[in-house]
Order: C-alpha cells, then structure tokens, then sequence
C-alpha cells in the first residue's frame, strides 16, 4: 500500500491486489470519466488528481506502471471513488 497527495493534499490510496492490478481510492469532490465508442473506460481522474488514462504510466513503489485497462469500483460512499486498473511494469 502506498498513499499519495492529490495537488489539493487530499491522500489517494493505491493497493497492489495481484502483480498486474492496482487499486486507487480516496475522497473526490467530483470525478471526470471518458469511455470509447465501445464503452470502456479509458479516463478517470479523481479531483486534484491522478488522472488516469489507458496507455498512461502511474508510479507505485519506485515503479512506472503502464495503464492497460480501468475499472470503476461503485463505493455507495458520497464523495469517496475507486477504480482498479491493469497494468504492465516499463523496464
């Protein structure tokens, strides 16, 4: 587990659930998602950041991470989002 500062101080907490996922969560405000024409989410940016997007890096303990997928995770929670992603380390 590591936590991580949006550019607003609010923490974002990212899991490693297997050795190709990853779980970002924490409080947003609002959240911004683009999907394809075939329905996938390919953007989720939480208020103040990270904003993820397929194709994108995300760094998780010293390690670039290459976004393959994103998966949003319904929280019931107001004002508290989630979503998981796939991804590949870059040597």
């Amino acid at each position: 587990m590591e936590v991580v500062q949006s550019r607003y101080g609010t923490e974002r907490i990212i899991h490693k659930i297997n050795p190709k996922k990853l779980r970002i969560q924490g409080e947003s405000l609002f959240l911004n998602m683009s999907e394809d024409d075939n329905g996938n989410v390919i953007m989720f940016d939480f208020e103040g950041g990270p904003s993820l997007t397929v194709g994108g890096e995300i760094e998780f303990q010293g390690i670039k991470w290459k976004i393959k997928n994103i998966n949003p995770i319904e929280t019931g929670i107001e004002s508290f989002v989630e979503c998981s992603v796939d991804v590949d380390p870059i040597y």
